[in-house]
């Protein structure tokens, strides 16, 4: 095999990969183009990794040109949907949807290892078989995290000696190591000297295989008399049980995942393979003839939470995943049905087309056509549409945390709507979209800009210019709570009746009300804690204030003082 291996290209293409990722990172830590534009920098940097990592796992000797024919248009496809998930990602200043890329690069590896199996053997112009594209797959993944490995103890070697120098004072390999011109190359460099060692020893990959499907051999017939135990006892319990877990529906897609996962790791040629006795060999067979009972029993769980929660990006996930799991079965299904004891040859058409299935599923969730960001928003306002959950209820959070800049967008509209009629709702949704920068936040850490961002109650008079400073100086703001985030509120009342005003300062968030009284001693300013009873879980005293709605109002019990030890009764005690 180390013949094969075009090793001087192999060099090359790590070595531009290197200068390439140099660039973006520099460009990154400048904040210059492209790094200040996601659209351009996700669709690069997407590129620069994806065509480079892949050529170095399976590029060979004389194969240079029909790979490329192949793996080019694959990882400018890739790099395309970099592009849409980079523009998912305005406005900028508003949002963070660094979810949705983590997202991109998970199922973008699963894409790309599919892909490069497939690829693989459009190159050597062979049958596609699915004995082979397993191998193929094993292969190409285990290389990858064999490269890797490599890589991150070179990287602790390299750290390591540069620790020892400057325990001598040397600091000089330290200082080298972070210089990105250095350690990125070097990264790239390695990963590719890694690739080439590794790829010369495939019997490495093949033993480990083995090793595996051992393993596997042994625990499927466990795991199928698991999940027949499950199915035979379900009628007894009832699924209501199941459901009142709050993960049922997830421990069953992970059983039927797993055993579909040791059926083909077991079972991979298309011919009357028996791997296990007669009797073992039959209670397999039923149990992959029933996997279509996980999936419905999934579909209804997923059904339920759909209808009374409505989407979310974990149930559109949920669902894609079920429906996938759900053709793997069936699909078996039919091949035990038809052709009994020779089912595995259907198991080898259907793998080779669900690979393709999954293939495309993996690139359609980072396209406009399955976006569960958008699914999952259209249907939580179509929910508030219908009269299933009202303004008061509706979860305005999972828009801001969870659906990124599809959220930003219907919340903008949403709150458009509601202008007029529901402020507070409209203060929520203000509240969740603030700038997170850093450097902008700090520039609005001004008195000035306190006192204009604060309501005084009855006016601004009330309060000496001395004890806004003061509470002004106790706030710490940052890129996660800029001073957007809150809503101020002054308010001067008399609380003890002495006819002189007490002042209170209020501070509200989304997440939470708190208030403070401040009292003038020694010269200074000091301020109290004050227990909050918000049973009604109001966002904005705004409109209450303004209304009048402020009064003085006693409490229930009166403290206990025994000797000097204060006892005081909670707010909570029911009448």
């Amino acid at each position: 095999m180390d013949n094969q291996l075009p090793k001087s290209f192999m060099i090359l293409l790590a070595v531009l990969q290197g200068i390439a990722l140099t660039l973006l990172y520099r460009s990154l830590e400048g904040a210059t183009w492209p790094a200040s534009d996601p659209i351009w920098f996700t669709s690069l940097a997407t590129f620069v990794i994806s065509f480079p990592l892949l050529t170095l796992l399976v590029v060979e000797q004389g194969k240079i040109k029909k790979l490329l024919i192949y793996l080019l248009p694959f990882c400018l496809l890739l790099s395309l949907l970099g592009a849409y998930i980079g523009s998912e990602h305005y406005p900028l200043a508003l949002i963070d949807n660094d979810w949705l890329t983590a997202t991109f690069v998970m199922t973008s590896l699963v894409a790309s290892f599919k892909a490069l199996m497939y690829i693989q053997q459009f190159i050597d112009k062979e049958a596609i078989h699915y004995a082979q594209l397993f191998k193929l797959s094993w292969q190409n993944f285990l290389l990858f995290i064999e490269c890797w490995l490599f890589v991150l103890i070179f990287w602790g070697i390299l750290n390591l000696g540069a620790a020892l120098f400057d325990a001598l004072d040397i600091e000089f390999f330290t200082a080298l190591l972070r210089k990105e011109w250095f350690w990125i190359p070097t990264i790239s460099l390695a990963f590719a000297f890694a690739s080439i060692v590794f790829r010369s020893l495939l019997n490495v990959e093949q033993s480990i295989v083995t090793l595996l499907q051992v393993i596997i051999k042994f625990l499927l017939p466990v795991l199928t008399i698991v999940s027949l135990g499950f199915l035979a006892t379900l009628p007894f319990a009832g699924l209501e049980k199941l459901w009142q877990t709050g993960s049922g529906t997830s421990l069953v897609l992970w059983l039927q995942l797993l055993t579909l996962f040791f059926i083909n790791t077991v079972y991979q040629h298309a011919s009357l393979q028996r791997p296990y006795n007669v009797v073992l060999h039959r209670l397999i067979i039923i149990g992959v003839g029933l996997l279509p009972i996980y999936s419905l029993i999934a579909a209804y769980g997923l059904w339920l939470r759909v209808d009374q929660y409505g989407l979310s990006v974990a149930r559109c996930w949920a669902i894609l995943i079920c429906f996938l799991l759900a053709c793997f079965s069936f699909g078996y299904l039919v091949g035990i049905i038809k052709k009994r004891d020779a089912w595995l040859e259907v198991q080898n058409k259907v793998n080779i087309g669900m690979g393709l299935i999954v293939l495309v599923s993996m690139l359609l969730v980072n396209s406009p056509l399955l976006n569960f960001q958008r699914i999952a928003s259209d249907s939580q306002i179509a929910r508030l549409n219908d009269g299933k959950v009202t303004l008061e209820e509706f979860d305005y959070n999972y828009f801001a945390s969870n659906l990124g800049r599809q959220g930003y967008l219907a919340m903008q509209d949403l709150k458009a709507q509601i202008k007029n009629s529901h402020p507070e709702q409209v203060a929520i949704i203000e509240r969740m979209y603030v700038n997170p920068d850093f450097e902008t936040v700090k520039e609005l850490e001004t008195l000035s800009e306190f006192i204009e961002h604060s309501v005084f109650w009855p006016q601004q008079e009330a309060f000496p210019d001395e004890l806004i400073k003061a509470t002004f100086d106790t706030l710490h703001f940052s890129n996660w709570a800029p001073l957007n985030s809150h809503s101020f509120y002054f308010i001067a009342i008399d609380l003890n009746n002495d006819n002189l005003p007490e002042y209170v300062f209020i501070d509200e968030t989304n997440h939470f009300t708190e208030a403070k009284l401040w009292f003038e001693n020694d010269g200074g300013w000091q301020q109290k804690y004050m227990n909050t009873d918000n049973p009604a879980q109001i966002k904005l005293l705004k409109t209450l204030l303004e209304a009048g709605k402020v009064e003085v109002e006693k409490p229930r019990y009166n403290h206990l003082k025994v000797g000097d030890v204060v006892f005081k009764v909670a707010n909570d005690v029911p009448n």
